[in-house]
């Protein structure tokens, strides 16, 4: 399934709707995620709200106001206005167990999620079967996440991908992760 925001703002998710994750709800939002079996959406007003699948609590937002939200497996993470991480739902790996600090992006996956802090470092956490969580050092501009791999855009435009399975260099030029 997949989801996007329409110019109006409103949400629309459309594919496989085994466990509810296409049943948008109503209202507008400044962002959406789309994870394995459900959806999270950041409202215009910074709360998140979630829907689909709730096997593990991953639809079950904190109160509070976010920046940013990002829906994985069965997990997902917020961006606190404060600049401070939550993560709610399944906690197989520790991926619930967001560090302190102030972070600027989160990017949220199967077993692991990882941090852009403010001062460009990137911290991961959760399962490091793959080596995943192995953030190498560095100043990076973005991150994002896979089932058992991540990538960042480093300040210099290239990009550094870590943890498995990589079986490609990634492209020189992106310009966004």
């Amino acid at each position: 399934y997949a989801c996007g925001k329409r110019t109006n703002n409103t949400i629309t998710c459309w594919g496989n709707n085994e466990h509810g994750q296409t049943s948008a709800p109503s209202g507008q939002f400044n962002a959406i995620s789309a994870g394995w079996t459900h959806a999270c959406g950041l409202r215009t007003n910074n709360t998140i709200t979630c829907w689909g699948d709730n096997a593990s609590g991953q639809t079950d937002a904190p109160t509070g106001q976010f920046s940013a939200v990002s829906a994985g497996a069965s997990v997902t993470c917020g961006l606190r206005n404060d600049g401070t991480i939550t993560c709610w739902g399944y906690d197989g790996g520790g991926q619930t167990d967001a560090p302190s600090g102030q972070f600027n992006a989160i990017s949220a996956s199967w077993v692991h999620a990882c941090g852009l802090r403010t001062d460009g470092t990137i911290t991961c956490w959760g399962d490091n079967s793959g080596g995943q969580t192995d953030a190498p050092s560095g100043q990076f501009n973005a991150i994002s996440v896979g089932a058992f791999h991540a990538c960042g855009l480093r300040t210099d435009g290239t990009i550094t991908c870590w943890g498995r399975p990589l079986t490609v260099s990634p492209p020189r030029g992106v310009a966004v992760v």
